[in-house]
């Protein structure tokens, strides 16, 4: 068993990682539409392999790279967090 504050810090970086992932993806996919296809595959897998070097070091610092369930679905709830927000923001930018 993994310790409670360290399970809890766990899963608050991977709902910041998230929800930061989600805003870099969203400018991101702005930047790379005037590129050819070809370019955005190449941009696109250099990205994820980035990111994922970022959180698999993070989680390394935080916890010795112990990786439950609960850091994937935090890591989900934050995506999804983020884009609800941005949602909320438009439409309340709209009325």
């Amino acid at each position: 068993m993994i310790d409670l504050t360290l399970q809890f810090k766990l899963i608050i970086f991977s709902f910041i990682f998230g929800f930061l992932f989600s805003a870099l993806l969203e400018w991101f996919n702005k930047k790379i539409n005037k590129h050819n296809t070809c370019a955005r595959l190449v941009f696109s897998i250099f990205l994820i392999i980035f990111m994922t070097f970022v959180y698999f070091v993070g989680i390394q610092k935080i916890g010795n790279a112990i990786f439950h369930i609960y850091s994937i679905i935090s890591i989900i709830v934050g995506y999804i967090l983020y884009d609800l927000i941005i949602k909320l923001i438009a439409n309340n930018n709209k009325k």
